[in-house]
């Protein structure tokens, strides 16, 4: 019975997906969601679990919860039982009057996770997930938000009823060594400077000061000392320990170390010995054994909505702009932040000094190359610590470089309620974070850090968790969620169902109805990237592709008035093209030159689909004389003057456009061009003089 039941609802799900996209053009959205629902209804029934009606009846009588759980992922099981999970943990005021927004955040963002909480495993008849878990839903008491204490155990490493070990001996030596003395910086207020009158004059803010303090000896201080290590191997040589003897020579890393080790034999004997310090310090719990654990998605949650409910008072609410991000805002702009799993002791430490002092600090200690090599970062202060390696308290102690940086700024921004993610950039991490206008009622994802381009280099860590794929995607993806929000929430998510439902169709209707995707959804949203790039991969020719286009472009005409928006229309324009240069060449050299017409038109940045063209026009001569010309156009472009970034673009297109010549050839093409920037390798912007990041590249391909 249950069998051909499940055929029932695979018949109907085929006829739902196929009827779909009526040639009136009006996407049936609701009989998508509906077939999803009577299969996550079935999918509980035979697993034998058990939903409350009323939480159901919630469910289904809520529009936007409705669609965002039967419509935004392809399974929707473990939303639903996600939702669910977080209700019983919780309460229902919580996720069905409080916080919906933040619980759907969760549960779908959860739904993504290679692992899940405890719960019932998949049973799959094929296989197909052997290892995933579903939410657990059984009956259990409210949560209890508790903040893990320090774990670490201090061991007595001088316990006479047993016999000491190594660690113990490590330990003891550290310990029981004299205090030494070190140059630290502290902050200190000036000292009082009095008026004739002898009244004491405002002492203004504190200042840097360098100082001399005493300290107990640690394991950095023996790895940066000649003198300690061998007092160090006398001492345990002397204590029956004859397999340890460190060999780190004089500051070849020491607290303030910023130049990597270059002498791999070196390497090895400051690797070997801060991994003796570090062993010690965990075995004997003057560190934590191992890193906290990630909280479970429930106990992430409350911890956010109890700092969201702190009772501030007004000075220091405005003082610390708080709340920093509303957690009522619609869930897809809250999904960076529902994916933050950083052990709650860590935040913890982090929001106390915020709440307290409005400490927020998103930049740490920038070291140098040594940060290239974590064992010698490490070893250079290797110390007791409350915290493990990972921890955000970890990079304030051993500082780094930009990935470092962007961790801390992301992981800060976060644990303060503000959806952020590190994001990536030619050589740099940066950090990428989601903003609200509490005035304009706009959300906007913007980058900070940013050091080698702007938003068009720029690739955020966060998944794009808006395709039923997830994965990373550039900046504009994440930019075009809080656009699309901004323009009509319930518009945006009704386009990500239909791309559940687009994703559901056969391959031939995808293929037929491409063009009609775009149209329809675009027309809902004109933010919706996730169906342009659906509609564009699905296109089966080149007519289909430049159709697609045609559709967005028609669709987004308003929009493109403003230029903010100049990114999102070039990257599915350059989406497009991409399809384009994978699909065949045309067949003739007239349907050639129409292309090439249209690609030029368009603004076409893909060398290899341009290159093609030009070749198939004339050959190689053709391909250095259209080289010529774009070069042409971009020394007399007034932008070049005005933005590095443009000469960075070209720069970009030029190492594509050499990928097309190969051997010898490649030199040689490389100076032919750079013999066009004769008496203009440099750029003048904003007055200062730098070399052309064209030019550059150019030398670089022709030496």
């Amino acid at each position: 019975m249950k069998k051909l039941l499940a055929l029932a609802l695979a018949a109907v799900m085929a006829l739902v997906v196929r009827t779909s996209f009526a040639e009136n053009f009006s996407p049936r959205v609701e009989p998508y969601i509906a077939s999803a629902r009577a299969r996550t209804i079935e999918a509980l029934h035979e697993r034998k679990i058990e939903l409350p009606a009323d939480f159901l009846a919630w469910v289904d009588k809520t529009p936007i919860v409705r669609d965002s759980v039967y419509g935004c992922r392809k399974d929707p099981l473990p939303v639903l039982l996600g939702l669910r999970a977080l209700e019983i943990d919780l309460g229902q005021d919580i996720v069905r009057r409080d916080y919906t927004q933040l619980a759907l955040a969760f549960a779908i963002q959860d739904s993504y996770a290679e692992r899940g909480p405890q719960g019932t495993p998949w049973n799959d008849a094929d296989g197909a997930k052997p290892a995933e878990r579903l939410p657990d839903v059984s009956p259990r008491a409210r949560l209890e938000l508790v903040i893990p204490a320090d774990p670490r155990k201090p061991v007595d490493t001088k316990d006479a009823s047993r016999t000491l070990d190594k660690f113990d001996h490590v330990i003891n030596f550290l310990e029981d060594h004299a205090p030494i003395e070190v140059e630290t910086e502290v902050n200190e207020l000036p000292p009082l400077e009095y008026d004739d009158k002898g009244v004491a004059k405002p002492r203004g803010k504190p200042v840097a000061v360098k100082k001399m303090v005493t300290r107990p000896l640690c394991g950095a201080d023996v790895i940066a000392s000649g003198a300690l290590q061998r007092e160090f191997n006398e001492y345990m040589a002397a204590h029956g320990v004859a397999d340890v003897s460190l060999d780190c020579g004089e500051k070849a890393v020491f607290w303030k170390a910023t130049e990597m080790v270059n002498d791999p034999a070196l390497k090895k004997r400051i690797a070997d010995a801060h991994t003796l310090f570090h062993d010690a310090y965990r075995a004997k719990g003057r560190m934590p054994a191992e890193r906290d654990r990630a909280p479970t998605p429930s106990e992430s949650m409350a911890w956010f909505i109890r700092n969201d409910r702190w009772a501030f008072g007004d000075a220091d609410r405005a003082a610390r702009e708080w709340p920093r991000f509303p957690l009522n805002a619609p869930w897809p702009v809250l999904m960076m932040l529902a994916a933050d799993d950083q052990p709650l002791r860590e935040r913890e430490d982090i929001w106390v000094k915020f709440r307290d002092t409005g400490e927020l600090r998103t930049y740490g200690e920038y070291i140098g190359g040594i940060a290239q090599q974590f064992d010698m970062q490490s070893a250079r202060r290797v110390a007791p610590y409350a915290f493990s390696y990972g921890s955000i308290q970890m990079m304030w102690k051993d500082g780094g470089v930009c990935g470092t940086m962007g961790n801390i700024g992301a992981r800060t921004h976060r644990i303060v309620g503000q959806p952020a993610s590190t994001a990536g950039q030619p050589g740099h991490c940066a950090l990428v974070v989601m903003g609200y206008d509490a005035k304009t009622r706009q959300y906007r994802c913007f980058g900070e850090q940013y050091a080698t381009g702007g938003d068009e280099v720029t690739g955020v860590h966060a998944g794009w968790n808006y395709d039923d794929a997830g994965g990373r995607r550039g900046m504009i993806w994440h930019q075009t969620v809080a656009w699309g929000v901004n323009h009509d929430f319930d518009a945006f998510v009704d386009t990500l169902a239909m791309r559940r439902m687009w994703d559901a169709m056969p391959a031939e209707d995808r293929a037929r109805d491409c063009v009609k995707l775009v149209d329809q959804g675009l027309a809902r949203n004109p933010f919706a990237i996730a169906l342009a790039d659906a509609a564009i991969s699905a296109a089966p020719d080149t007519k289909s592709v430049l159709a697609v286009l045609d559709a967005f472009n028609k669709r987004t005409a308003e929009i493109a008035k403003d230029k903010q928006y100049a990114l999102y229309l070039a990257t599915v324009r350059n989406l497009a093209h991409a399809r384009i240069e994978k699909l065949p060449a045309p067949a003739t050299q007239d349907e050639t030159t129409k292309l090439l017409e249209t690609l030029e038109r368009q603004g076409c940045t893909n060398a290899a689909l341009l290159a093609r063209c030009w070749r198939a026009l004339g050959g190689d001569d053709e391909f250095v004389a259209r080289c010529k010309t774009a070069v042409d156009a971009y020394l007399a472009s007034p932008d070049r003057m005005k933005d590095k970034r443009a000469a960075q673009k070209f720069a970009s297109q030029v190492r594509d456009l050499a990928k097309q010549v190969k051997g010898p050839a490649k030199r040689k093409w490389a100076e032919q061009m750079l013999g066009y920037f004769k008496d203009k390798e440099t750029l003048t912007i904003r007055g200062k003089t730098v070399a052309d990041p064209v030019v550059e590249e150019l030398k670089k391909l022709a030496r």
